[in-house]
């Protein structure tokens, strides 16, 4: 390998910093601590921590830099004076980007089996070559090879169904401090979870993606993902992202989260949490879409309390008022059926959530009607009510 020649390293923008032999253990054993403490990928502990040999071309000259970390918006480069080893930071710019050549040429074998939806293959190659490459991550997208082939990589992981390594990574990642792709490979990791009922992986990602500022096209997934973990009845994964989205979703959509947040609250046995919400609510008028969900909102507090007539009652009216394409209308049918059920009234209970099956049968309400149905006394299954 060439070095740096002394010229480069003495440049204004080059940063250098030498260090006793203690301090470059003391340091190297950090390193291997932090990286170690996650322990559930072994791949990371192998290629992870590895030094990324890059070559830069500068006019007539080339060298190869042996980089091995990002900080403050500078590259980190490890170099050998006349046997002293230290650092050179340099900033990253459009016209340093230009001069440094990736060793990525696996990428293209790794494209030509992706396009076969040979992702297994896919992940084999790119894996060496990657893993080093993940500690760069927050450089900007100027490095675009460098970008490409991480997010190639972690796109390969979710499509071939290695979701535990896909999360070690992404968890891995600053995502408030890069491009919104990254964002989105995360989103893709999160319903992969959601799809295989992994509720816990699915609500921590949640919470992981940011949705402030740049990064608030975000939100909606989020808002999605919130729904599929409340019909799972996940409640308290739920609430801390209602809490953490309520003040920034655009005004249009706050009361309906507002209305999601106590709902959680009340679900999750926090009536007492929940109340004071409810309570400041101004009631919708009923020719508004909120009214019907107010009046779910009313009725689950009624039905947690165990006030079952006053919940069928406010749940009732609230489902007169609301259209089938309402996204809470089956959570609604299934405490009227519950409503009903509690009430002794077990034919009318089953026509309900038979209802939910028929016309929602993807929603995890469904599921649990169904699941409810079945429990009913079976002496009760002739009783006309």
């Amino acid at each position: 390998m060439s070095r740096p020649t002394a010229l480069f390293m003495t440049a204004p923008h080059i940063r250098m910093r030498f260090f006793p032999l203690k301090a470059l253990l003391v340091a190297a054993f950090s390193i291997g601590y932090v990286c170690s403490s996650f322990g559930a990928n072994p791949h990371w502990e192998k290629l992870g921590t590895q030094p990324v040999y890059i070559q830069q071309i500068r006019a007539r000259s080339e060298q190869t830099l042996k980089f091995i970390g990002f900080e403050d918006g500078r590259l980190i480069a490890e170099v050998d004076v006349d046997g002293r080893i230290g650092e050179m930071s340099m900033p990253v710019s459009e016209t340093m980007a230009s001069s440094l050549r990736f060793d990525l040429a696996v990428m293209e074998e790794a494209k030509d089996v992706i396009r076969k939806e040979k992702f297994s293959a896919a992940t084999e190659l790119l894996r060496p070559k990657v893993y080093p490459l993940i500690k760069f991550h927050q450089v900007p997208e100027i490095l675009r090879p460098l970008h490409a082939s991480i997010r190639t990589l972690l796109n390969c992981l979710v499509s071939e169904g290695q979701l535990a390594e896909a999360d070690d990574l992404i968890n891995r990642l600053a995502l408030d401090k890069v491009d919104i792709k990254y964002s989105e490979i995360a989103i893709r990791l999160m319903q992969a979870h959601l799809d295989d009922k992994n509720f816990t992986a699915a609500a921590r990602i949640a919470q992981f993606v940011p949705k402030h500022g740049d990064y608030s096209v975000n939100i909606s997934p989020i808002i999605k993902a919130a729904d599929a973990l409340r019909g799972a009845g996940d409640y308290e994964a739920v609430i801390p992202l209602y809490r953490e989205i309520v003040d920034i979703v655009p005004d249009a959509a706050r009361t309906d989260i507002r209305m999601w947040l106590a709902y959680s609250l009340v679900l999750a046995e926090r009536v007492d949490e929940a109340s004071p919400i409810i309570d400041s609510m101004q009631e919708p008028k009923s020719t508004e879409r909120a009214y019907s969900l107010y009046k779910l909102l009313q009725g689950s507090r009624d039905h947690r309390k165990k006030n079952f007539e006053s919940a069928l009652d406010l749940l009732t009216r609230g489902f007169v008022r609301a259209q089938t394409s309402y996204v809470w209308v089956p959570e609604m049918l299934y405490l009227i059926g519950d409503c009903y059920a509690k009430n002794d009234a077990p034919k009318s209970a089953r026509n309900v959530w038979s209802e939910i099956t028929v016309l929602y049968p993807e929603s995890p309400w469904a599921t649990r009607a169904a699941d409810a149905a079945i429990k009913l006394p079976k002496e009760r299954l002739l009783d006309m009510d």
